[in-house]
């Protein structure tokens, strides 16, 4: 065995490991390295060749303040220096302080959290709440969609090929389709389509027993990795009539959408709709320091008073990310950064726009705040995707990922590798108009790749 305290580090050292050592994410693993990261600041990062880089992914929708915030880096270590975490069973006073922040700034009664250690845990905690709550197994899901890699998340993970390789667990799955306009599985157009996808939804609930069988349905009210699907307007407060008509909840998965990505604190405020359950990760500390939560609404956490709660983790509360989130939230209100990605978003917007207009690849542009969503399709007209479902677990290259492979080499990283025919622009909400005309020169130039497969 090495010295453990000094392992080799040259280059050629790091890059073996990374590929004898480390297991790559959702993906085949690689024959050499990835760029490695040495360092980052705003909405920029700096690879080991020194060369600076756009991030217009906030890496993955997560880093919403920017990154190296002097203010999250100083908390983390006050914090650090006191108590790092300690076990679940007694209380930390940045816990018992986020847990009321977050009843604070949740919508309606959202009032109770479980704090967790990510987006699919908190996931995973609301499908246990769900359970637990309603005496129920059965959740409905929407194809076109992704909530995590844990068992039970995978398993609401819809028509995500990469839930194919997932053996179905946790809990009982009924899946209904996405309101999805540019690709209504009706075959109907809005308005006059009378939301066909939220009657859909209202008559399998009664074929599958109603609120008797039915714990409740859960949804990322704008579509994230899946394709930025931003709902009609009416769409969820009609949801909302159809969860309370059966009586079951509606659970909001807000790890991507929550905290300013929208234009709002959290999605689900742009229809004045409070879900029964939220869970929320990313912007909660900005990926700082890993954290989700589950916050659920006062008659849910009330039922557990004198009902047994099944569900734990040795990191629950974990104190030092609890710290970070404290850090974190204040940020948005003290630096207007909501109201900022609501201002900047429609600048974005327009900018992605004029690419639709440029690009015979482009077929759809859509978005909320700061999260736009450019589909990629062969041709206009018949809207025939780019790729396929299961272009993301084949092997080799694809269209898309040429798009993606040409960001890397013009130095600006968008989610560009994700399941769909989506690219998605999502950059820190502290970006400025000049970093936006930036990124979207460059995406001018990336989407040449893709307009080379046209037809």
């Amino acid at each position: 065995m090495v010295e453990l305290r000094n392992l080799p580090a040259k280059k050629e050292d790091l890059d073996r490991y990374e590929i004898e050592n480390n297991f790559q994410s959702w993906s085949y693993q690689p024959a050499q390295s990835p760029p490695r990261v040495v360092s980052a600041k705003g909405v920029r990062f700096t690879t080991e060749d020194g060369r600076e880089r756009l991030d217009f992914s906030s890496c993955f929708v997560s880093h919403n303040i920017g990154h190296q915030d002097p203010r999250v880096v100083e908390a983390i270590c006050e914090q650090a220096r006191t108590l790092t975490s300690f076990a679940p069973s007694m209380s930390t006073r940045p816990r018992a302080l986020l847990t009321k922040m977050l009843a604070e700034i949740t919508p309606g009664d959202l009032s109770r959290s479980f704090i967790s250690l990510g987006g699919a845990e908190a996931n995973e905690a609301a499908i246990k709440i769900a359970h637990q709550y309603s005496g129920r197994r059965k959740i409905i899901t929407r194809f076109k969609t992704y909530h995590g890699g844990t068992t039970s998340a995978m398993t609401l993970s819809a028509g995500d090929s990469r839930s194919w390789a997932q053996v179905p667990g946790g809990t009982d799955q009924i899946r209904v389709p996405q309101p999805y306009c540019y690709r209504c599985m009706f075959g109907r157009s809005y308005p006059s389509c009378d939301l066909q996808c939220v009657k859909y939804v209202d008559e399998v609930i009664e074929l599958e027993g109603g609120g008797d069988t039915v714990a409740g349905i859960i949804f990322e009210p704008v579509t994230g990795a899946n394709g930025i699907i931003v709902p009609p307007k009416e769409y969820f407060p009609e949801l909302r009539r159809v969860c309370d008509k059966w009586g079951i909840l509606m659970i909001a998965d807000e790890v991507m959408t929550g905290f300013g990505r929208t234009g709002k604190w959290f999605a689900m405020n742009h229809w004045d709709v409070v879900p029964d359950i939220m869970t929320m990760a990313k912007g909660m500390t900005c990926g700082y320091l890993p954290l989700g939560a589950t916050v659920v609404r006062k008659n849910i956490g009330d039922h557990f008073k004198d009902h047994f709660f099944s569900h734990g983790a040795t990191y629950a509360g974990h104190a030092l990310g609890c710290a970070t989130a404290l850090s974190v939230i204040p940020i948005y209100a003290e630096d207007r950064l909501v109201e900022r990605s609501a201002e900047l978003g429609e600048y974005l917007l327009e900018g992605a726009m004029a690419l639709k207009e440029k690009h015979p690849s482009v077929g759809d542009v859509r978005g909320l705040g700061l999260f736009v969503g450019l589909e990629l399709v062969k041709n206009k007209e018949t809207r025939e995707p780019l790729t396929p479902v299961n272009a993301k677990i084949l092997p080799g290259s694809n269209p898309k990922l040429e798009v993606a492979k040409k960001l890397g080499e013009m130095g600006m990283m968008a989610m560009a590798a994700n399941p769909v025919n989506v690219i998605a622009l999502a950059p820190p909400l502290i970006v400025t108009k000049d970093e936006i005309d930036e990124g979207i020169a460059i995406m001018d130039k990336a989407l040449e790749a893709a307009d080379a497969y046209t037809v």
